[in-house]
């Protein structure tokens, strides 16, 4: 048998009842799902590095494997109830709470949602199991891409409150002196690629704040722009006073 097993076996096993699935593609020193394992279906060997090796005529579904797994890249595979959905045994180590009965996402290897599933029951093996094992039913066709489930799917789309905004894609850089992003780009295509040169030509950094709020953002902008690394691009050279001072105080007078 192969390191995962036979895909095609496991999938026709499957329909008998629960059976394990080994998605374990590391190299590391790893064998505990070699040694809870009292069925001999998992054989790592004497090399603790190799990956397992699986035999799925051997596996009794029991989950052992499931719940000791550091690396949760076993699961077990049920598609007995042949209604056109699967039943998926996962491990769960979220603190949200998460019991029989609950609605949760199905996410795939990257943790990007496929889907909504139920959860049928949760188990652990003993008492000292950070995994806790989730059944879960799940249409068919994701059954060989479900790797994890959550409660909660946190959204990294657009915000409510920005929908429908019109954009701004130009934003100043330089609020002193008034020097934009796209000027800055303009300048650096002029070949204008350090702060240096930039201030000389442009008074980039000789306002109020003399280069204090906008020197880091100049910075990124021209190395991108320019193609240059940061170093590259410099820093302004600020001297004493960083602040405008009248040439009255200056010279000692009062006020």
């Amino acid at each position: 048998m192969g390191e995962s097993g036979d895909i095609d076996e496991i999938w026709r096993r499957a329909e008998g009842g629960a059976v394990a699935i080994l998605d374990c593609r590391e190299e590391i020193p790893c064998d505990p799902c070699e040694a809870v394992c009292a069925r001999g279906a998992i054989v790592v060997g004497k090399n603790v590095c190799d990956l397992p090796r699986y035999d799925p005529g051997l596996c009794n579904g029991c989950g052992r494997c499931v719940a000791i797994c550091p690396g949760m890249a076993i699961y077990l595979l049920d598609r007995s109830s042949r209604d056109g959905g699967a039943r998926l045994t996962l491990p769960y180590e979220m603190k949200e709470e998460i019991k029989a009965g609950d609605e949760v996402w199905a996410l795939d290897e990257d943790g990007s949602p496929l889907g909504k599933g139920k959860v049928v029951k949760t188990a652990k093996m003993n008492k000292r199991d950070h995994s806790l094992l989730v059944t879960v039913d799940v249409p068919e066709e994701w059954a060989l891409k479900v790797r994890g489930v959550r409660i909660r799917v946190m959204s990294i789309g657009e915000p409510l409150e920005v929908r429908g905004c019109q954009r701004e894609e130009d934003h100043l850089l330089c609020r002193c002196e008034e020097i934009s992003r796209s000027q800055a780009r303009e300048y650096a295509a002029m070949g204008f690629n350090s702060l240096r040169a930039l201030r000389r030509f442009s008074r980039v950094g000789l306002g109020y704040c003399q280069g204090r709020f906008c020197q880091a953002m100049l910075v990124d902008e021209f190395s991108t722009a320019a193609f240059r690394d940061r170093e590259g691009v410099g820093v302004f050279k600020v001297r004493p006073p960083v602040r405008p001072v009248k040439l009255g105080r200056l010279g000692g007078e009062n006020g």
